[in-house]
C-alpha cells in the first residue's frame, strides 16, 4: 500500500538493522519478488499477487506459519484489522502488538459485508496481547481506557520526518494541498470537496489540488464528488507522486488540508510543518498529537463542512498568520526525528524481550 505505516517500517527497521537482524513478513502483490532485502532489512512476501483481496487473504492465512518457521527473541504484529492474523496463545505471548489507529465502527462504513468481521478482530486483538506500541499519545490514551482492568503496558513512540523536508523553500501558489492515500471515507475526503465548494466562488482563483495513490474505484468516486460539488476544473487529481514531486507540492501550497475521520498519527502532518506549511486538520485521536492547534495549525471538529470551510477562510484570510504557523511548524517538526525514534522504539522491543525471557525462566 506504501502508506504511513509502510514509511515508518522502513524508517526504523534500516536504522536498527545494523545491531540487529531484521526479517519483515508482508503480502505480496504484484510485480514485487517473493524475497528481497532493502537495506538491510530482509522482506519475506507470502500470499498472492493476484490482486488486493487475494494478497490480504494470502497474507492471512501463511504470515504464521512463515513466523513459526523462522528463529527470533520478538516477533511484532503490525496489526491491520483488514488482514487480522489467528495467532496461538503462545505465540502471542512472545510477541507485542503494533496498533497504529481504532477503526471501531469506520469499519462497518468502509466495508459493509466484511466490516463487521474487521471491528471484531480489532477487538479481539486489543485484548490478547501482554504488551501494545502505538504511534501517538492521544491513541495510547484510548488504548489504556478501552483495556482498563488490564494492567499491560502501553508504550507509544511517534512517527517521524524525513531530514529533505526542512530543506524546502516556502513559497506560495494559488492552490490548498491534500496529499495522502486516496480513500475518501477515512481521509475525509468528501467532506474536503464539500468544503471547497462552500469557499470556491469567494476565492476563484483559488485550486484545491489532491495528491497521492488511489485505486481506480477511489478516484473514479472522486470525479463523481467533484461533479457534485460543481467544481470542475477547480480540483486538480494530481496522482501519485515521487518525493521530489511531493516537496514541490508542500513548499508551493498556500496551505495543507487534512480532514480525515480517523488516523494514527498524521505523518503528512509533521512533513508540512516540516516544509513551513500551515496544517487545517480534523480535530481527532493522532491529527490532534501531529498538530498544535493555534500554533502550527488549527483543528475542526471532523466530518464537519461547515467548520472545515471556516478554516479554509481563516488561513486563506491571513498570509501572516499562515507563515507564522508554517514557522512554528518547522520548529515542533523538529522534535520527530528518525534516528532518535528508532531508538526508542529499540528500547521498547528490549523491554519486551527481556519480560519474555523473564517469564520463561
Amino acid at each position: 500500500m506504501g502508506g504511513g505505516g509502510a514509511v515508518r517500517a522502513l524508517e526504523i527497521y534500516r536504522r536498527l538493522a545494523d545491531r540487529h537482524e531484521i526479517t519483515l513478513i508482508s503480502g505480496l502483490y504484484p510485480g514485487a519478488e517473493p524475497e528481497a532485502d532493502i537495506d538491510g532489512i530482509r522482506i519475506l512476501r507470502v500470499g498472492s499477487a493476484r490482486n488486493y483481496a487475494a494478497s490480504r487473504l494470502g497474507y492471512c492465512l501463511q504470515a504464521v506459519k512463515q513466523l513459526q518457521g523462522l528463529d527470533w527473541d520478538l516477533w511484532v504484529n503490525e496489526f491491520s484489522a483488514y488482514a487480522p492474523l489467528r495467532v496461538p496463545a503462545a505465540l502471542r505471548r512472545q510477541g507485542l502488538l503494533f496498533f497504529q489507529h481504532i477503526m471501531g465502527h469506520h469499519a462497518l462504513v468502509k466495508r459493509p459485508l466484511i466490516g463487521g468481521i474487521s471491528w471484531l478482530a480489532e477487538e479481539r486483538a486489543l485484548r490478547a496481547y501482554d504488551r501494545i506500541l502505538t504511534v501517538s499519545p492521544s491513541v495510547q490514551t484510548l488504548l489504556q481506557q478501552k483495556l482498563r482492568g488490564r494492567d499491560i503496558p502501553v508504550d507509544c513512540v511517534c512517527n517521524g520526518v524525513a531530514e529533505r523536508y526542512f530543506s524546502l523553500e516556502p513559497v506560495e501558489e494559488p492552490y490548498l494541498l491534500y496529499f495522502g492515500r486516496i480513500d475518501i471515507h477515512t481521509k475525509g475526503l468528501d467532506i474536503l470537496l464539500a468544503a471547497f465548494a462552500r469557499i470556491a466562488a469567494e476565492y476563484p482563483d483559488i485550486q484545491l489540488k489532491v495528491a497521492g495513490r488511489g485505486s481506480d474505484e477511489q478516484l473514479a468516486k472522486m470525479r463523481v464528488l467533484i461533479q457534485r460539488e460543481r467544481v470542475e476544473g477547480r480540483v486538480e487529481l494530481v496522482g501519485a507522486v515521487d518525493d521530489e514531486r511531493q516537496g514541490e507540492l508542500l513548499r508551493r501550497a498556500l496551505l495543507v488540508c487534512m480532514p480525515s475521520r480517523y488516523e494514527g498519527w498524521g505523518m503528512v502532518a509533521v512533513e508540512a510543518a516540516a516544509a513551513g506549511k500551515a496544517v487545517l486538520a480534523t480535530d481527532i485521536s493522532g491529527l490532534c498529537d501531529a498538530v498544535r492547534d493555534g500554533e502550527t495549525g488549527l483543528l475542526v471538529p471532523a466530518a464537519d463542512v461547515a467548520a472545515l470551510a471556516a478554516g479554509m477562510r481563516s488561513l486563506l484570510a491571513d498570509s501572516q498568520w499562515r507563515r507564522r504557523f508554517g514557522e512554528q511548524g518547522r520548529k515542533w517538526a523538529r522534535n520527530f526525528d528518525w534516528n532518535l525514534l528508532a531508538k526508542e522504539q529499540e528500547a521498547v522491543y528490549l523491554k519486551a524481550i527481556g519480560e519474555i525471557e523473564k517469564a520463561s525462566t
